[in-house]
């Protein structure tokens, strides 16, 4: 062995780690074989000897890998980042020592591209790796390489790895609304599970169900479930009752039960507040307790931290109907932890564990498959709520800055292509552009159907009755040219548009006695009313269509063509 390894440091002092954790360090990779060991065991094989001797050709490189890595902790740069380089060094490093490659300075770039052929192969003979993942691993571990050896030109370009294409994929209508479903019906469970889980529940209950939305509920059992009383020894028993009082009397966080309880609700709250802000995961977990201050705004409200006599910066904005749940949580939280916790998602880390460890969300995780709901990440999330606010405002400047990013990187990296959209637009072009088209074309009409883009007054259009202009949807109700579809969609389409003007209307000014006039609302609300009884009447197919869509808008399940108005409308009511 050298003389001066007895000195060499390959440990990351910047890079924390929690009680239990091995320190990070680059000194498993001088040994052959280190790397197919975790940290920790690596660290006792080669303490034993069990791991041979040093490889003295391996440690300019590694030195120098150390140093660059260390060179960006020290200039600011991002822990995570730092870790997934030791993590992705190692990888090669792993499969060095398998192929009995040079790891060498002056051999490591003909291993280097050796390895991407592995990688290459990986991905388009064995299939069991993806191109992007590919790209990820060789373009890591080659920009230290380039570091390391002061290149000019990335040793990635002496590869055949390439950057996969950035092509989207456009969903199809049928996938794109499955998504938007899924989307929902995790949102539900979050919010169940957030109304499921009040104080006395966190304190004292050793069984916790929470009932769903979608019908019957999801059970947390303290301890291990056990046969019934008359099937067990009585000191079984009297074992099982005084487990169970001696956890409703510790008014602690220290049992493992109630600490999945409460992480299963932070993680809850934290998953509903990205999908509100629109904030990433490191930036909302990361997020300190501050007394928040509401403004009101358009859509919401935007929430600084309180400062006397001034307005502090704006930390992130809200939908109006979030602000009471969030105070909820708030109050909820500071009953839990006290004055003492300064996160605002504060998870209950187990002994040992560093505090910033990656969140896994391992509770909603488990309580998805408890409701087969299909688990949506935080990722999917933010790239839900985007596409549903471009879609809606049709205006990317205004969604970029919702969002916080530039439009450029709105467009390229979370817009996803919709048919449906692109279909809608695609007619209105051509019937606007195309002289061919005479005025018998079909198109998409601003309501529930299908029109030729030309208003015509229907005679039988009451006084008080909106005019058909085709901008307002309550227009094409008492227009020559508008069409029904027969089809399940319409029908309930139609239902929620009836849905949205009867809470018009009840947002409506009363009348005085001598007003005798109606309001347009309860014209609309009746023509509607008069269709869905048609489509009842007909036949048995179309009764169940009505029966459905009448349904589904009692569980609250709405038509994205005014699902964002029923919403706001239902907002502002309550």
């Amino acid at each position: 062995m050298h003389d001066d390894l007895q000195e060499l440091n390959l440990t990351f002092p910047l890079i924390p780690t929690g009680a239990k954790e091995t320190p990070l360090s680059l000194k498993r990779l001088l040994y052959k074989g280190g790397t197919a060991l975790r940290t920790d065991q690596a660290e006792k094989a080669i303490q034993e000897g069990w791991l041979g001797e040093v490889q003295p050709d391996r440690i300019e490189l590694v030195s120098l890998i150390h140093a660059s890595i260390n060179t960006l902790l020290t200039a600011g740069g991002s822990r995570t980042t730092a870790r997934a380089q030791i993590r992705e060094i190692s990888t090669f490093f792993e499969w060095g020592d398998g192929n009995h490659a040079n790891l060498s300075l002056t051999g490591v770039i003909k291993s280097y591209i050796d390895w991407s052929e592995y990688l290459l192969r990986r991905v388009r003979i064995k299939k069991d790796l993806k191109q992007g993942s590919a790209y990820n691993h060789a373009r890591m571990v080659g920009q230290l390489l380039d570091d390391v050896l002061d290149r000019t030109k990335p040793v990635l370009t002496a590869t055949r790895i390439k950057r996969p294409t950035t092509r989207k994929t456009v969903q199809g209508v049928k996938a794109d609304k499955q998504n938007l479903q899924e989307t929902f019906a995790f949102g539900r469970l979050l919010q169940d599970i957030c109304d499921g889980t009040p104080l006395d529940i966190i304190w004292n209950a050793p069984i916790v169900r929470i009932p769903m939305q979608q019908g019957g509920n999801i059970e947390f059992r303290f301890g291990r479930e056990a046969a019934p009383d008359h099937a067990r020894k009585q000191s079984e028993v009297y074992k099982s009752r005084e487990r169970v009082l001696e956890y409703k009397n510790d008014r602690s966080l220290n049992n493992h039960f109630r600490m999945n309880m409460v992480n299963l609700r932070i993680q809850s709250e934290l998953l509903m507040f990205i999908g509100q802000t629109g904030m990433n995961l490191t930036q909302a977990h990361n997020l300190p307790l501050r007394r928040f201050s509401f403004s009101s705004d358009i859509n919401g409200y935007k929430v600084r931290e309180y400062k006397h006599r001034r307005k502090g910066e704006v930390l992130f904005e809200i939908f109006t109907e979030y602000r009471g749940h969030f105070e909820r949580y708030l109050e909820w939280r500071r009953q839990i932890f006290g004055k003492a916790e300064q996160r605002l998602f504060p998870f209950i880390r187990q002994d040992g564990v560093r505090e910033e460890k990656k969140v896994q969300f391992s509770s909603v995780k488990n309580a998805c498959k408890k409701a087969s709901v299909t688990w949506v990440p935080p990722s999917t999330l933010r790239g839900t709520r985007v596409n549903w606010i471009l879609r809606r405002s049709n205006d990317p400047d205004l969604t970029a800055e919702m969002a916080q990013h530039h439009i450029k990187t709105l467009l390229s990296d979370y817009e996803t292509p919709s048919q449906q959209r692109a279909a809608s637009e695609i007619i209105r072009f051509h019937f606007r552009t195309d002289p061919s088209l005479n005025d018998e074309a079909i198109l998409l009409a601003v309501a529930p159907g299908e029109c030729n883009g030309v208003p015509k007054r229907s005679a039988d259009k009451p006084l008080s009755a909106t005019e058909p202009d085709c901008r307002r949807p309550s227009g094409c109700l008492w227009c020559d040219h508008h069409r029904d579809i027969d089809s399940l969609d319409y029908v309930w389409s139609m239902a929620c548009f009836r849905h949205l003007k009867t809470l018009e209307l009840s947002k409506a000014s009363p009348k005085n006695k001598r007003d005798q006039s109606i309001h347009p609302a309860e014209h609309a609300i009746k023509k509607l009313g008069e269709k869905l009884k048609v489509f009842q009447n007909s036949n048995s197919t179309r009764r169940e269509w009505v029966e459905e869509a009448l349904a589904r808008l009692e569980e609250g399940y709405y038509h994205e063509q005014w699902s964002y108005l029923i919403e706001s409308l239902e907002g502002s009511v309550k």
